[in-house]
């Protein structure tokens, strides 16, 4: 019998359909199943779908917890109405397979993403995103619903910079006596006081947590770490978690004020709603943005107008590649890049030279508007050559992983003009042998 392109491409662990619902491919994998993408042709959208390991999991427990979770989420089918709320379309079970339908979001990232000291997305952003959470927040605390998980991982952030609460898993809902999961409490390390304790729980649980990913977003630290668990239970109940300004001095008093209130030991010294915090941080964000529309930025954003490299970009595109960028200054024979280590930015010289080296050999000179950094477009390549300042040299270093967060018609831009720059010059490379 012939078969169709599809089922010839088809993995072996990807199942042709679920529900009635056709599979397309495997998209994740967590602690309680498998994610696919499908996709619906009534509505004419993507949807993910979530398979719980129920049936065939050899843990009893851990199979009863999952069933747990499956009812708990599948109790939240068409109740959160949220724009940064993961929406979940539709739960089913068939044949043993118990499973749960959302929104599927193309190229969407976890902040667990921007939680590295070197990789931190611009406080602005940081400062909306937790905005936009703590109003999503409110919201569903409003109809009776606390997440309990608040953490990087379940908060997604799309290519238009938009977020998405998700994994309602282990919430607490008003009227569902199924939300009641023993020995599920959460992930210990963004755990309130009152969590970690097993107390009664009430909605400003949630806005600790939130808190906790706030600091962790800031500082690419978590408020408290230890070596045991026993130990960060400890730490998280009766420790206090160094100030942000400690890790960073360029955030305001103001913006460390509304993390400390947020972080309160006592549920009731904490901000008293998301809508609250969603208040103090929209003060926050406007003190920001007057700061970066300073008289700096747009002495770099002049400077980059001035650079061959940015004669194609509009306005808005040079301002964008700003905001995934950090502006850094090399001395003489300072290292920019070592060859052999891992990195996932890309560089553009502002001003200045620098040499580059490979296997001991001078390889040649790059001057203004020169770029490099191409291995960023193999995740967990090496540099092939080491980049040294030759002179005081200014660099525009752009995050790759940032630069997700621009908008398609800036990445295209950017991309577009790099390559065509890298291809000149090994062009012109091999014209000189």
């Amino acid at each position: 019998m012939a078969r169709n392109v599809s089922e010839l491409q088809r993995p072996n662990d990807v199942p042709d359909k679920i529900g009635k619902y056709v599979i397309i491919n495997k998209i994740g994998k967590g602690s309680t199943g498998n994610v696919y993408l499908s996709h619906d042709p009534y509505y004419r959208r993507d949807v993910a779908i979530k398979v719980y390991n129920i049936e065939e999991d050899p843990d009893a427990e851990r199979a009863r917890v999952s069933r747990k979770m499956f009812f708990n989420e599948a109790h939240m089918v068409g109740m959160l109405q949220h724009p940064n709320i993961m929406p979940i379309y539709d739960a089913g079970e068939e044949d043993g397979q118990y499973y749960i339908v959302t929104e599927h979001v193309q190229g969407a990232r976890t902040l667990a993403a921007y939680c590295r000291p070197d990789n931190l997305l611009r406080v602005d952003d940081v400062v909306e995103i937790i905005y936009k959470c703590a109003k999503a927040l409110h919201y569903a605390h409003g109809r009776g619903v606390i997440h309990r998980d608040i953490k990087p991982s379940n908060v997604m952030l799309t290519i238009d910079n938009d977020v998405r609460i998700i994994d309602f898993g282990i919430a607490i809902c008003a009227d569902a006596e199924i939300s009641r999961i023993e020995g599920i409490a959460g992930s210990p390390s963004y755990m309130s006081p009152e969590q970690v304790q097993s107390e009664e729980l009430t909605p400003s649980s949630d806005i600790y947590s939130l808190g906790a990913v706030l600091y962790e977003l800031l500082t690419g630290f978590r408020p408290f770490r230890a070596d045991n668990l026993s130990k960060l239970l400890h730490q998280i109940v009766y420790a206090t978690p160094p100030p942000i300004h400690t890790y960073r001095n360029d955030l305001s008093e103001e913006l460390e004020e509304v993390v400390a209130m947020t972080m309160q030991k006592e549920p009731a010294k904490r901000c008293v709603s998301g809508a609250a915090l969603a208040a103090d941080l929209t003060r926050v964000y406007q003190a920001l943005r007057t700061k970066y529309n300073n008289l700096d930025n747009q002495e770099h954003f002049d400077l980059l107008r001035t650079l061959t490299f940015f004669h194609e970009f509009s306005h808005a595109e040079i301002w964008e590649v700003l905001r995934a960028s950090d502006w850094h200054e090399y001395q003489d024979s300072e290292d920019i890049v070592r060859e052999g280590e891992m990195d996932d930015r890309f560089y553009i010289i502002v001003s200045g030279k620098a040499a580059v080296e490979a296997n001991g050999k001078n390889l040649g000179v790059l001057e203004d508007g020169s770029c490099f950094g191409e291995t960023s477009y193999v995740r967990g390549a090496k540099r092939t050559a080491s980049i040294r300042a030759h002179g005081p040299v200014t660099i525009l270093r752009v995050s790759s992983t940032l630069m997700e967060q621009m908008s398609s018609a800036c990445q295209l831009r950017f991309n577009k003009v790099f390559l065509r720059a890298l291809i000149t010059r090994l062009q012109g490379d091999s014209s000189a042998t």
